[in-house]
């Protein structure tokens, strides 16, 4: 590296001659390393180049002897350093560090620099030895790893891009998938009441009629006309429960309220468990993406529990506060085993559960699921604004 080239006095010079061949003796002892060693004088003049720094710098050793090391190596923005460097050189100590020096075509490039004074046996300074590596190498790897770093950055944007895009188009389908299922129950739930209840309608009135006239049958068939209009009837009211499971007329007529409230004694009739409803005490109309999510939510819940809880009571809680609807479904059954509550917790579940998330999040709300053995709760979070519908009366959630 290079030290201060500022001239000496005369007396210096002398003295630097006197010394040249002790600097020359250190200089050829280390000739073996592989790098570029520069020998100056106190004066910074300087007095060996060995070959390395003739492959490094340019300039040949014939050429650069008697030079100051100023003039030679260091380019005009780190010649004061250089002279800083030189001055601490010249108090007896060493330095280490990266230097930006030049070359003989006055490229500049990035060098490790190791300049030590050189004392003879009494202890005075009589030269500077200073060894240079070439950093380029280093900092062409580093460029070029910044280069591919900023590649796989922008790789893995574009990815996330596509992910992002494929994501939303799944939920895009997931969502028209989920619409169409809804109108699809709809749309069989109207045959089975229009058409399916009508003709079992028809069929009743017509045993009805039978039965008018049931002296002149024979006992046998007065009894098979007795069972099959019995028969008629419990058909007649399972396709009539069958169809307002698939779509309860309710929640389209007279809301969300009326419609679990219908839902909620239908169940607790069929599965003889005890289920209490806590609503607020007006829950006015919501848009009607909430309602049949609600809806559909705690139906897939209280079936849950109905085949796998044992439970023989549950609660179902609403809620709702700041712009949000807070709907609790709990149980007190024998909860989930550890392994499908930690599958539970990593986005694995059934495909009732998945359904309820995928409907949820359609309408930018939020599943949770807390299950021990003292039973399990299910939460599910949906924010209210913007999701009303423009009716009159203002459509509220009042708690």
């Amino acid at each position: 590296m290079a030290p201060d080239l500022s001239k000496s006095s005369e007396g210096e010079s002398q003295n630097s001659e006197r010394r040249e061949d002790p600097i020359r003796l250190h200089a050829n002892l280390l000739k073996a390393i592989p790098a570029a060693l520069i020998a100056t004088d106190v004066a910074g003049q300087i007095i060996y180049w060995n070959r390395f720094a003739e492959e490094l710098y340019g300039w040949s050793e014939s050429e650069v002897l008697g030079h100051s090391i100023l003039e030679i190596t260091v380019p005009p923005v780190t010649k004061k350093e250089a002279e800083e460097i030189m001055s601490l050189l010249r108090s007896g100590l060493s330095w280490t560090g990266e230097f930006k020096v030049k070359r003989r075509d006055g490229t500049s490039f990035t060098a490790m620099v190791t300049d030590s004074p050189v004392l003879d046996d009494n202890g005075v300074m009589i030269g500077i030895i200073g060894v240079s590596l070439d950093l380029s190498a280093r900092e062409r790897a580093e460029e070029a790893y910044r280069k591919a770093n900023q590649e796989l950055e922008l790789r893995v944007e574009r990815r996330t891009q596509e992910l992002n895009a494929a994501n939303e188009n799944l939920r895009e389908l997931s969502g028209r998938l989920l619409q169409l299922q809804d109108e699809e129950r709809r749309r069989i739930a109207r045959e089975l009441h229009d058409s399916v209840g009508q003709l079992l309608a028809a069929i009743s009135m017509n045993t009805e009629t039978i039965k008018a006239e049931s002296e002149k049958l024979s006992p046998a068939a007065a009894e098979a006309l007795f069972h099959n209009s019995r028969m008629v009837d419990e058909i007649l009211g399972q396709i009539r429960t069958i169809s307002h499971l698939l779509h309860p007329p309710l929640l389209d007529e007279a809301g969300l309220a009326s419609a679990l409230d219908w839902y909620v004694n239908g169940f607790s009739q069929r599965s003889n468990i005890e289920v209490s409803l806590d609503m607020p005490n007006e829950l006015g109309r919501l848009s009607r993406e909430l309602e049949l999510t609600i809806f559909r939510v705690v139906q897939e819940s209280l079936t849950n529990i109905h085949r796998h809880s044992g439970s023989t009571t549950a609660s179902i809680q609403i809620t709702c506060d700041d712009g949000r609807l807070s709907l609790q479904i709990r149980d007190t059954g024998k909860g989930m085993s550890p392994t499908k509550a930690i599958a539970l917790k990593t986005g694995g579940s059934g495909v009732g559960l998945r359904g309820m998330r995928e409907r949820l999040a359609q309408v930018g709300g939020d599943l949770t699921l807390q299950s021990d053995g003292n039973g399990t709760l299910v939460t599910a979070i949906l924010p209210l604004d913007g999701a009303t519908r423009n009716t009159k009366p203002e459509p509220r959630c009042i708690s």
